[in-house]
């Protein structure tokens, strides 16, 4: 803002030089010490109704304490402006002085009676200009200034020469008079003009423009004399305080402004504090938002930065900063609108109601006070973002467990902090925690202060709001009596020990009976507090859920599968289909199928009608099924046994267009040495070849055989199979071995060479090791469901109740630490970057890189239907649910399908349809990505080449 002076800040008073009237005599000139050349007058007041004319005479400090306008103000040079009248003292008789000093804005009224309207004068002027600057004053060297003392103006005035006499002035007089009603020295040009006659004290006017004056003498009474003061009254002298009081406080801000940056200074306040007003909301809204975050980061930064400990240090060494710390400064901004506010009020309640600023005031407080207003809801988003960053930096997780919250993400915030309690059921003890609600998650901690900083100790694995359920918030309040050294003794009987209300309210995990927390509060408003916020988050929490599902799910069929139930009655035993087991779907001619197994048979329809289905295989005890097009073929594993069909026969057959005996002579039976023992098939790729494995189960070992899959038939790759010394539950297709799944863990193997055989992850340094030695027992202490590949040529290994990390070598990494599952999960699904973890009536889905929970997925009955399919972990899956439907043909259960969504805003050109922030992770378990690294590794491992 460029530097201005208003024109109504300028106050020029010209005072007449006219003849006596009859009766009265010149007055004495008594100057008053150094202002004697600056205000110096001949003046004569006619006071009415008194007879006549008095003689009043005036000290030199105070002698014109009244205005005339005469007839001949057009001729004057500056018609518009009114000046302060200049004398001549005799030893200098053109002393023009000039001094800066901020005053208030001083106006003249039209209605005001002038006096002397005849005389003739010549006026010399001197103007006085707000300014923040340097101050000239320009006086001669006769002017004699008065003996200073300690405060800028004397107790004792009369040690003064020229002192304010009450022979030449009647000070109750002269109240009477500028208060009378009929009086004109109680117009508003009278009362200002007064002020603008106020006798003032050059050097100490430069010392305070100069910032030399000391903080108790930068007073509005310390820079007038004690005389002027007392020709005002006393609800003027208070406004000129308040006004002077923001000239102040405003010279003081920018000169700390200054400090941090080039400021442009304000000159003036008669005209600029509305257009000011208006014109910086935008910026200084902006700045008080940041203000939290701003100081947060500064005090972080002095706790560990000491090279920036050193620079403030050295810049508080300054004399300019009065040896202030930063936040002094930062914060200046914040509180300026408020104190500038707080002392405009006071300047109206002093304010004559016929004064212009009347008006004005009114304004500018009533958008003052709209616009801090509306910064509170941004100060306390900073204020609570600031918390959050700290709860952040500070939080401490259990030693081992990997919890990654993704508590920088996007649009993370902190909802509600605050202390509830705990009560021991053993011992009745109480302890107190320090609950924290985000926008994703519940968390308890344990808070401590160590050096100023306050850390939070996780008492229990935070609970995603997914897996949040509430319960009663209604408990009676019970009693709390906590121990002290003089009454633990009697604690447990209830006795001596001081007794406050607790009011109770419980939250648990609707996954675990286990994971149930009766907490309490200190009063009810704070459980009505909790329950109010924990039901907002959680309904936030779940529309953004539906709204950003990754993946969406589609019910194909809720009506044609059957499950018996006591509504049944015999004659609609035949329409019952049994309990959904596995699924398969496949094209052929264009034409899309879905089959499904059940335990009562094998149905089939199309896509496009999946709600009428055709049985075309009365079989019991199906486990799995396949459809491979490529080879027509149709593989499902019937009472331990792995047989295949026709596959285009099976759909002629599902249309009826051949017989059920025709279909029959397309059957082979694959594991006829096998017959009998065989739990599981699984069909993929491996080295770049369609194979299909199964297991041969004896008492207590398995042998893995692997075939490969071509027209016409299938090949035994090795003929007496992979020997395993364990029950092997399960099998996967890495890009060239194969992970066995067993009762004993995992072990990777390859088909092509039974001697090379190694089990992950690997333990062998676990006795040196105490990290790994409690990795180790919580890994063979959990059933193993499978291994994922995530980014950096690492694996995740996945077990019922928690994932950990190895390398291609099988050594565990991230410090042995574990991610542990809300759920207890009993299968598996991967489709990169996302881990599908099915449980009972539970979906939980993480990002399987980090192990972030990402979604969760609840229907009664939930479970995935076993599938195997050459592309491995991608395309469509399917599920089921307990269906909405139960009546006298049976309880239903829907088939499901289920698809990958993708965040069109983060959809890549290069990959249509895939995230590019995920394209690199985004990896399968037969992917082809260009080697990591080429450092040589055991061959077993090089599944990155």
């Amino acid at each position: 803002m460029e530097p201005r002076r208003t024109q109504s800040a300028q106050a020029h008073i010209r005072s007449p030089s006219q003849p006596l009237p009859p009766g009265a005599r010149q007055p004495d000139h008594r100057p008053y010490g150094a202002m004697a050349g600056l205000l110096s007058v001949h003046s004569v007041l006619a006071v009415p109704g008194q007879g006549g004319h008095r003689d009043r005479r005036l000290s030199g400090s105070s002698a014109d304490l009244y205005a005339f306008e005469n007839n001949n103000l057009n001729n004057s040079s500056s018609p518009s402006t009114s000046t302060y009248p200049q004398f001549q003292s005799p030893s200098s008789p053109n002393n023009n002085s000039q001094f800066a000093f901020p005053e208030p804005q001083l106006y003249r009224s039209s209605s005001a009676n002038a006096y002397g309207s005849n005389a003739n004068h010549h006026n010399h002027h001197n103007t006085s200009v707000i300014s923040t600057g340097s101050m000239t004053a320009s006086g001669s060297g006769g002017v004699r200034k008065p003996a200073r003392q300690d405060t800028i103006t004397p107790d004792n005035v009369s040690e003064m020469s020229g002192g304010f006499s009450e022979e030449y002035f009647d000070r109750n007089q002269y109240a009477a008079s500028v208060t009378s009603v009929n009086s004109p020295e109680r117009s508003p040009t009278f009362r200002t003009e007064v002020f603008a006659q106020l006798s003032l004290d050059q050097d100490t006017i430069k010392k305070f423009q100069e910032g030399k004056l000391s903080e108790n003498d930068e007073e509005w009474h310390r820079l007038v004399d004690p005389e002027a003061r007392a020709a005002l009254p006393d609800k003027e002298v208070k406004r000129q305080s308040v006004l002077f009081e923001v000239i102040k406080s405003e010279k003081d801000y920018v000169a700390d402004l200054e400090l941090l940056h080039d400021h442009p200074i304000i000159q003036s306040i008669a005209d600029i504090i509305l257009e000011a007003t208006l014109s910086f909301r935008e910026d200084y809204e902006s700045y008080i938002k940041h203000y939290p975050l701003a100081e947060a980061r500064h005090r972080r930064e002095m706790r560990r930065n000491p090279a920036y400990q050193e620079f403030l240090q050295r810049c508080t060494s300054d004399k300019r900063t009065k040896k202030r710390d930063l936040i002094t400064f930062i914060s200046r901004a914040v509180t300026r609108l408020p104190r500038l506010k707080l002392l405009l009020e006071t300047v109206l309640k002093h304010t004559p109601e016929d004064h212009p600023d009347a008006e004005h005031l009114p304004i500018i407080l009533g958008i003052l006070g709209d616009f801090l207003k509306s910064t509170q809801p941004g100060i306390a988003a900073a204020e609570s973002r600031v918390k959050f960053v700290s709860f952040c930096e500070n939080v401490t997780f259990r030693k081992g467990e990997l919890i990654d919250m993704d508590l920088y993400g996007e649009n993370r915030t902190m909802v509600h902090l605050g202390t509830v309690s705990r009560k021991h059921r053993s011992d009745y003890t109480w302890i107190d925690l320090t609950a924290v609600l985000l926008d994703h998650y519940f968390i308890l901690t344990r808070e401590e202060v160590r050096e100023e900083v306050t850390r939070y100790y996780v008492v229990s694995r935070p609970i995603p709001l997914d897996f949040l359920q509430l319960g009663p918030f209604i408990g009676p309040p019970e009693s709390r009596r906590d121990a002290t050294s003089e009454n633990k003794a009697f604690l447990n009987i209830g006795i001596f020990a001081d007794a406050r209300s607790m009011y109770p309210f419980l939250v648990s995990d609707i996954s675990s009976e286990e994971r149930r927390y009766i907490l309490y509060a200190s009063s009810e408003r704070e459980r009505t507090k909790w329950k109010e916020v924990l039901e907002e988050a959680k309904m936030l929490r779940a529309a953004h859920a539906d709204a950003n599902k990754l993946f969406a799910f589609e019910v194909l069929s809720d009506d044609y599968m059957r499950e018996r139930t006591v509504l049944v009655s015999g004659s609609a035993k035949k329409a019952i289909t049994g309990l959904l087991v596995s699924a398969t779907t496949f094209i052929l001619d264009d034409r899309a199928y879905i089959v499904v197994a059940t335990q009562l048979g094998v149905y089939v329809a199309f896509r496009s009608d999946p709600s009428v289905f055709t049985r075309i295989l009365d079989l019991s005890k199906v486990t799995m099924i396949t459809a491979l097009p490529k080879y027509d073929r149709f593989f499902l594993l019937h009472n331990k046994s792995v047989i295949s069909y026709s596959l285009r026969a099976l759909t002629d057959l599902a249309q009826n267009r051949i017989s059920a005996s025709q279909f029959e002579k397309t059957l082979v039976k694959l594991t006829p040495k096998a017959a009998g023992r065989v739990t599981f098939f699984r069909v993929g790729r491996l080295s770049g070849k369609d194979m299909l494995i199964y297991d041969e189960r004896s008492l207590v070992n398995t042998t893995i055989h692997t075939v490969e899959l071509r027209v016409g038939g299938v090949t035994e790759i090795n003929k007496k199979g992979s020997y395993v010394p364990a029950i092997v539950t399960d099998a996967q297709f890495l890009a060239k071995h194969l992970a066995v799944i067993s009762d004993r863990g995992m072990t990777i193997i390859d088909p092509f060479n039974i001697l090379t055989v190694v089990t992950v992850p690997d333990f062998t340094k676990s006795n040196q090791d105490d990290m790994m030695a409690a990795l180790k027992e919580k890994c063979d202490s959990s059933k193993t469901l499978g291994i994922v590949p995530v980014p950096n040529g690492e694996f995740m290994c996945i077990y019922e109740e928690y994932g950990c990390y190895i390398h291609k070598h099988g050594h565990p990494t991230q410090k042995c630490g574990f991610v542990r599952w809300e759920i207890k999960a009993n299968t598996f699904l991967f489709r990169a970057p996302y881990l599908l973890l099915f449980g009972d009536n539970f979906v939980e889905i993480r990002h399987a890189p980090t192990g972030q929970f990402r979604q969760m997925i609840q229907h009664t009955g939930l479970k995935l239907l076993e599938q195997t399919t050459l592309e491995g972990d991608t395309g469509e899956f399917l599920m089921t649910w307990k269906g909405e439907k139960n009546d006298e043909f049976g309880q239903s259960h829907a088939v499901v399908q289920a698809l990958e969504t993708r965040d069109l805003r983060m959809t890549s050109p290069q990959s249509p349809g895939l995230p590019a922030a995920e394209e690199v992770s985004a990896v399968s378990l037969h992917r082809s990505i260009s080697a990591i690294s080429a450092v040589p590794v055991d061959p077993l491992w090089d599944e990155w080449s």
